[in-house]
Formats: C-alpha cells, structure tokens, sequence
C-alpha cells in the first residue's frame, strides 16, 4: 500500500470510532461492489445503526482496510438527506455540491486540490441560479473526472423521504449523472424500505431507471453479531462507568438479539435500576413489557410493511402459515428472524417477539 495519504479526516467522524472489522462483512461487501462501479442500497429497519454504519464506511481508514491502493483514488462523499434545505430537486444539487466541496476542501490527492476553487465556485453558481443548478453540477463533474480514473461514490443517508417526496425529475438527472460517468460514479443509499416501496405503484414507472441501478446490489443491514454486541456493550459499560457481569451482558446480548436500539435502551435501563440479573426470568421481568425497549420495538415495527409486521406477529404467536414462507424468508434476510436448531424459525428478539404478540391484527 502506498504510504502517502490522499486523504485528510473526513469533515465529520463520530465521537466513538468503531473497529476496522466492524460490520467486516457487510462493510467488505459494500466496498468491494462499489469499487467495481456498481450501485448499493442498504436497507434497515429503525434504529438498527445505518446512520453509523455510514460514517464507518466513509471513515478514510475504513476505505483504506479493505480497499488498499484502490483508496487512493476512490472517494466517498457524505450526503445526509436529512439536512436538506428544502423539498425542491434544487436542494439535492446544493448539498451534493456542498458535501462535494467540504471533502474536496480537506483532500490532499493532488486532482481533487487542483478542483478546489472550481467546486467552491460551483456551489457558489448553485446556490445563486438554482434553475441551472443541475447544469453547473454536471459540468463541474465532468472537469473532475473526465480523462481521470477517479471515482466518487456519494453517500445518501436517510433516502426514504427523499424517494418518497421529490419529484421524479431529481432520479432522473441522478440516472443521468450516473450514465454520463458510469463505472466512475456511483451511488449508496440507505433505507428503512427497499426502493420502490415508498412511493404509489403507479408512479413507479417514472423513476424506475433510477432504482434498478440497486437491483442487483442490495444489502439488508440486520443486528450486530456476537462480536460487535459484546463491543457495543462494553463501549457502554465503559460510557457510563457501569460494567456487567458477564452473565449478565450475555443475557442482554440474547434478549436483545443484537439489535443497537435495543441494546442500548435495554443497558441504559440495567443502569437506572442499577440490577445485574443473573437469571433469565429475572431478565425478562425487567426488560419486557417496559417503555424504553418497547420504544424501540415500536421503531422497528413501524419499519416494516404490513405484509411483514402480519408475518411476524403470526410468527410470534406460534400461528406461522405456509403462505408465510416468502415474507419470512425476507425478514430472515433483514436479520429479524433466525432459525434456531432444533426449534426451527423465531423472532431474532424476545423482546421484540414479546411486543409483536401484543399488537394489534393488521
């Protein structure tokens, strides 16, 4: 690998920095079909950890972990939806070109700072003529990367209300973009919904040739293994000056199934009642039917369809079908359901399965 770093810290690195092996799969998978050219969603359900699964992802020594030299010369740039300033297509362009320029900003590789007052100037043309918005960003992408062999993948986090609420001519220029450079840019979205669920059947035609980009390279983001569990809760041990027994970080480990939301709510209620159970009833007692995990079982329930949430609840309550075989195999992928030996299909949770008992019949 080459010594010299093209790279500077991205603009934002979250507090606690995760491992380089976490999420090793998954991570490892992402990069690999990105560096190759190719389009990825990643679809979870709420408060599973995409948001922070992002950053990881587009940390500079993430990149360079499982990429190697490819690093020097692939560049993931941050476009948080959520920050938007406005509903209209014009805002798509004004953050993808101020993120562009932020990363640009902090970049050492040589292309990128000789693109420096170009971008800045971009954005500058974005902000003040945002009928041509789309044009300026065309034409300053076309600067950057014609006759080079740099790529750029941006980012999208928290994509759902964007697919859901813009107009269809923002995934259309995004195809565009994508055409235009194809192989050179790409695309990583995050969802609660595989795309094209968010919006009415009868418009997907008008944005198909923006989703089938992610067809073939669509990844489920499902709860932590037994490793990144274990890390998870000893970062919060460590946090809140409270560390388990071991007994008892196994046991929330189980309950749990490994899902951050619940984790973390589950712990921070151990905290509160400062109890350490030791038995699996005295566990149950304290973490089922309670407002903080419930909270976050609310969350996940309300990332599913109502196809998948009739499913699970049927599951749960031993009712399961052989018509149900599909959309289990699904919430399977997604990481909420997990096949027990010898007890065949269950709930990843018994937290979650517990609170899927209790809802109402869709």
């Amino acid at each position: 690998m080459s010594s010299y770093n093209y790279y500077a810290p991205p603009v934002r690195e979250p507090n606690r920095r995760n491992p380089l092996d976490y999420r090793m799969t998954l991570t490892a998978s992402i990069l690999t079909n990105l560096n190759r050219g190719e389009c990825c969603a990643l679809v979870g359900v709420g408060s599973c950890g995409k948001s922070r699964f992002m950053l990881h992802l587009t940390r500079t020594d993430t990149i360079q972990y499982h990429l190697n030299d490819n690093a020097f010369s692939h560049f993931f740039v941050l476009v948080e939806c959520n920050g938007w300033l406005a509903q209209e297509t014009w805002a798509a362009y004004e953050s993808i070109a101020y993120n562009l320029a932020s990363f640009v900003g902090n970049a050492e590789h040589p292309l990128l700072q000789n693109m420096r007052p170009r971008l800045e100037a971009t954005y500058d043309a974005i902000v003040q003529n945002r009928d041509l918005a789309f044009r300026h960003l065309t034409v300053a992408l076309d600067e950057l990367m014609r006759g080079t062999r740099l790529k750029i993948t941006f980012c999208f986090d928290e994509f759902d209300y964007v697919f859901e609420r813009f107009d269809a001519q923002l995934f259309r220029n995004l195809r565009a973009l994508r055409n235009r450079f194809k192989y050179q840019l790409t695309y990583l979205v995050t969802t609660r919904y595989p795309m094209p669920y968010q919006r009415p059947p009868e418009h997907h035609a008008e944005v198909e040739e923006f989703y089938e980009l992610f067809a073939d390279n669509s990844f489920a983001i499902g709860p932590y293994d037994q490793k990144d569990s274990e890390a998870m809760v000893k970062d919060l041990e460590t946090r809140m000056n409270y560390p388990l027994r071991r007994e008892t970080r196994d046991m929330l480990i189980n309950i749990s199934g490994g899902h951050p939301g619940l984790l973390r709510s589950a712990f921070n209620l151990l905290e509160t009642l400062k109890e350490q159970p030791t038995q699996p009833k005295r566990m149950g007692e304290l973490l089922l039917n309670e407002q903080m995990t419930w909270k976050e079982c609310k969350r996940i329930w309300d990332s599913l369809t109502l196809g998948e949430r009739s499913t699970l609840k049927r599951l749960a309550t031993g009712r399961s079908t052989p018509q149900d075989t599909v959309v289990l195999s699904q919430l399977k992928t997604k990481g909420l359901v997990v096949e027990v030996q010898g007890h065949g299909l269950r709930v990843f949770s018994l937290i979650v399965q517990e609170f899927a008992k209790q809802q109402s019949d869709v």
